[in-house]
């Protein structure tokens, strides 16, 4: 096989070769191939306090999103997606309606799919979280 007739064969070759390396890439990254689980947590919430409490998480670099309302005396089920919980540890914070100061648990970490129970006490001041 002379130099020429090699290069045509590598040529032909080719396109079979990267058609397949695609196929296998694909099928490599495709929705069955999970590196982490992508569940989320949940968090179950009692508000012993008087007023009703905005839930956030507070992730790192200040990244936070609002995860639910729960009414004075209330528990309620509260979901944080899965995007939040395989950033790290982060912060659960509530906001009280008609007060400044915003009660947190301080860095916790959640797992996919765990299940969390969380307490805003009446006095306000910190709240608790323990895995359930």
């Amino acid at each position: 096989m002379t130099r020429l007739s090699l290069g045509r064969a590598l040529r032909r070759l080719a396109p079979g070769v990267t058609i397949g390396l695609s196929l296998t890439v694909t099928a490599a990254c495709g929705p069955f191939h999970h590196v982490e689980s992508q569940e989320p947590a949940s968090i179950i919430f009692t508000n012993d306090a008087l007023d009703q409490a905005t839930v956030y998480v507070v992730g790192p670099g200040y990244d936070f999103r609002r995860i639910g309302t729960v009414f004075a005396g209330r528990t309620d089920t509260l979901t944080v997606p899965a995007s939040f919980v395989i950033r790290g540890p982060m912060n659960i914070v509530a906001r009280l309606l008609a007060h400044s100061e915003l009660p947190q648990t301080g860095p916790v970490q959640l797992s996919p799919g765990g299940m969390y129970q969380v307490t805003l006490p009446p006095n306000s001041r910190l709240i608790s979280f323990l895995p359930h």
